[in-house]
């Protein structure tokens, strides 16, 4: 199956209920706007470690979901652009930016396919975070986009979770058991990612993504092989929310529930 049918599929699951998920997840735009604007660090103060003040500096935050990171970016000054397949997503966020009193732009599209008008061109940061590059079956394009949507000098951010946490262990019981296949290469169905946060009745109605899990090995030597300079690679441990809630405990002490890769070009 090729990309194009796989974001398809995946552009559907992604515009089912998702602008309540979000709703009641973080409440409506107007009352989440109010506690970014409290505190615009709060949603990327991980981030912030890597990129510094981020005043008048251009950031194209790649699958940036409901847009709670772009907003804050917009608080702190930055020109933040946001590439997203679902246009429920879109809703949410250009809401919230509204209400923050500060402007992004929002493209509804597949991030391959970005119309011509919307070129990515000369970013100072481009980031990826949490849950995104399972929807690729090809790294090389990816990495090749981002590439090119940065000017020389500029810094690609990528936050994902680990594949060892999410490809070989599994919870069983009250035990994290290594039963899974790192190197599985299939596309597998998946519930989407914020069906947890609807009622059962409603989630149970949800088309489900297809996604291709990736080892470190595919995702490093993609970005190498990309043109990009990788500068830190951390393997991060500590992350509880990485994990399944009734995890034993202090595995996330053990294991890395999410690694960051740094890469400038």
């Amino acid at each position: 199956m090729n990309q194009e049918s796989i974001s398809k599929i995946n552009q559907v699951g992604w515009n089912q209920s998702v602008y309540q998920a979000w709703v009641n997840r973080h409440g409506l735009p107007n009352e989440y706007a109010q506690k970014l604007k409290r505190n615009p660090n709060e949603a990327v103060s991980y981030y912030m470690n890597y990129m510094g003040d981020v005043k008048d500096k251009k950031i194209a935050n790649l699958l940036g979901s409901k847009g709670n990171k772009a907003v804050s970016w917009a608080l702190l000054g930055a020109d933040v652009t946001v590439v997203d397949i679902s246009k429920e997503n879109r809703r949410y966020a250009i809401e919230l930016a509204n209400e923050a009193e500060v402007n992004i732009k929002y493209i509804v599209s597949d991030l391959l396919e970005i119309p011509e008008e919307d070129e990515l061109v000369d970013f100072d940061f481009v980031v990826l975070e949490l849950g995104v590059l399972h929807y690729f079956v090809d790294l090389m394009p990816l990495f090749k986009l981002v590439r090119n949507s940065l000017k020389p000098g500029g810094k690609f951010i990528l936050r994902d979770y680990h594949p060892f946490a999410s490809k070989l262990v599994n919870l069983e019981g009250n035990k994290m058991i290594a039963n899974g296949d790192y190197f599985i290469t299939e596309l597998i169905d998946v519930d989407v990612a914020y069906s947890i946060l609807l009622s059962e009745k409603e989630s149970s109605k949800l088309t489900k993504n297809k996604i291709r899990k990736w080892t470190l090995g595919e995702i490093v030597t993609s970005i190498a092989k990309a043109d990009l300079n990788i500068e830190i690679l951390e393997e991060e441990s500590g992350i509880r929310w990485a994990f399944p809630f009734n995890s034993p405990e202090g595995i996330e002490n053990k294991i890395p529930g999410l690694f960051t890769l740094i890469a400038n070009k």
